[in-house]
């Protein structure tokens, strides 16, 4: 098995300089860009392409893949941010008090004067199960004017922690870490965006290969078609001069191979649009080097038989596809969603409690050592807040209803799988049942052709006989590889329906976002 990464092609297909290298070189000057264009019209180039190749191309450069795996990326950043609401943050406050007042006892002068100076750290944050906590550290020095203060100046110390638990609202695991639970499956919706988008863009290079395939054979069996007019028409000369035929078989020899190079001319303009809409999904109409390069495909289309089993095929759409995948995590955040507008139907009720303990003395290093739970300061008690009024409970019906509503989305899309997904199958049915018929078709106008060459060379058959069997063997020829490529394109469609298109291509993002084809 191949493994082609879209940095690999770019090193092995693209050696010449690319159009970024270009612009880079030229300094962003476009008249360089053009020149290189121009200079690659001028010449003839020959691309050697397989399928593999082409989806990597189509990979590589295509603005809607870019644009989608912007994304998941910015639903990263919002998993990121939910998550910092359970991060601990660290405050500190330094104040400097200095008041003068007159004094109101006598053992005291008559104007007092304090300094007070506060120095304060905290650790605060939250938990996930909604607990708050702070552990402060409490530093004071204050110093007055009084003559009867046993410790002038004095420094206190006080490290202490405050606990505040939800009882009721904001309470429970699930309630607090629903933001996180939200900013992750809307990262996981825009991935499966993201592969949705990555389908389309591998369905749509598969698709104009084989079309492009198509008309390569279509101008093959073009040509042969006139080259076996122009064969006839050099029998029928030779025998016209032997007056074996008359003119009228002569005149109908040569209409037929003008009207057979009109249809050759036609198979040439159906083949460069073919291959330039090739080039377009692949993006080498962006590089000045293969823009206008004549592309050789690697194999023709094969007829491979896979099996197309309805029940087998309903149950991978509802696994793997994309888009009914991302529905069913949008009903995922509705329900979260109902759980936290369900929790603020509740009143606060909130469990406080707080431990501290503190030193006291003439200097800061005896004050802290004199920390100990002999000196120690606590509270216990709760706090409790009744909502008035209906908004939280209209918010908590509104967020029912939305999710009744998703779950009917989910039951109609689920409907519209099935019959989608049925119509692909019987279109790959279908499809192989052309097949069969028309290479049996191909073959019998082929030995049928045979033998009224022979009968034709015995002069038992007409000219015009000659030519309406021609016609039908190239006809034959063209419906059947036309049938080939029906079938294969039909598969490319139930993959894509089923969601199984890049697990089919063996087509996989690698962390550094460069696409891998291949184990």
């Amino acid at each position: 098995m191949r493994t082609l990464t879209t940095a690999a092609i770019l090193i092995a297909t693209l050696a010449r300089p690319s159009a970024a290298t270009v612009e880079k070189e030229g300094e962003g000057d476009d008249a360089v860009i053009r020149e290189a264009f121009i200079r690659s019209a001028a010449r003839e180039t020959v691309l050697r392409i397989g399928l593999p190749d082409c989806i990597a191309y189509a990979l590589q450069k295509n603005n809607d893949i870019r644009i989608a795996r912007i994304e998941p990326k910015l639903r990263e950043d919002d998993v990121r941010i939910a998550r910092s609401a359970f991060e601990p943050s660290l405050g500190a406050e330094y104040t400097l008090r200095d008041t003068t007042v007159e004094s109101t006892t006598i053992f005291s002068p008559p104007e007092s004067k304090i300094r007070d100076i506060n120095f304060d750290a905290a650790l605060s944050g939250r938990l996930q199960t909604g607990t708050e906590y702070s552990l402060g550290f409490l530093n004071q020095r204050y110093r007055s004017n009084t003559e009867i203060a046993t410790l002038n100046p004095y420094y206190s110390v006080t490290p202490v922690v405050t606990v505040t638990q939800p009882l009721l609202r904001n309470f429970g695991i699930t309630v607090n870490r629903a933001e996180i639970i939200i900013a992750r499956n809307n990262r996981l919706q825009s991935e499966e965006a993201f592969r949705s988008t990555s389908i389309d863009v591998v369905s749509g290079a598969k698709n104009a290969y084989y079309t492009y395939s198509y008309a390569l054979e279509g101008y093959g069996i073009a040509e042969i078609f006139l080259n076996l007019a122009r064969d006839l028409l050099e029998i029928n000369k030779a025998r016209y001069a032997k007056g074996l035929v008359s003119s009228v078989d002569l005149l109908e020899t040569e209409a037929a191979v003008a009207e057979r190079e009109k249809i050759l001319i036609t198979a040439e303009a159906q083949l460069k649009k073919a291959e330039d809409d090739l080039k377009y999904v692949t993006n080498l109409v962006e590089d000045p080097e293969l823009w206008n390069a004549r592309l050789e495909l690697v194999e023709k289309p094969l007829f491979t038989v896979e099996e197309a089993d309805l029940v087998r095929s309903i149950t991978e759409a509802f696994e793997n596809r994309p888009d009914y995948l991302a529905k069913k995590l949008d009903l995922k955040n509705r329900d979260i969603t109902i759980l936290v507008k369900k929790n603020a139907l509740f009143p606060t009720l909130d469990a406080v409690g707080s431990f501290g303990m503190n030193g006291l003395d003439d200097t800061y290093a005896s004050a802290l050592d004199r920390v100990s739970g002999k000196y120690a300061d606590w509270t216990v008690g709760a706090k409790l807040t009744i909502p008035w009024g209906m908004g939280d409970r209209a918010r908590y019906d509104q967020s029912k209803l939305e999710k009744a509503r998703a779950i009917l989305d989910l039951q109609r899309m689920e409907q519209t799988i099935i019959l989608q997904v049925r119509d692909k199958v019987r279109e790959v049915d279908i499809q192989f049942r052309t097949e069969r018929a028309a290479r049996e078709a191909k073959e019998k106008e082929e030995q049928n052709y045979a033998a009224q060459l022979e009968r034709y060379s015995a002069g038992q058959v007409s000219t015009h006989d000659m030519l309406d069997y021609q016609e039908k063997m190239s006809r034959a020829q063209l419906d059947h590889m036309k049938a080939v490529v029906d079938y294969n394109i039909a598969l490319i469609n139930l993959d894509k329906e089923v969601g199984l298109t890049l697990v089919k291509n063996d087509v996989r993002m690698e962390e550094n976002d460069e696409y891998t084809l291949g184990p």
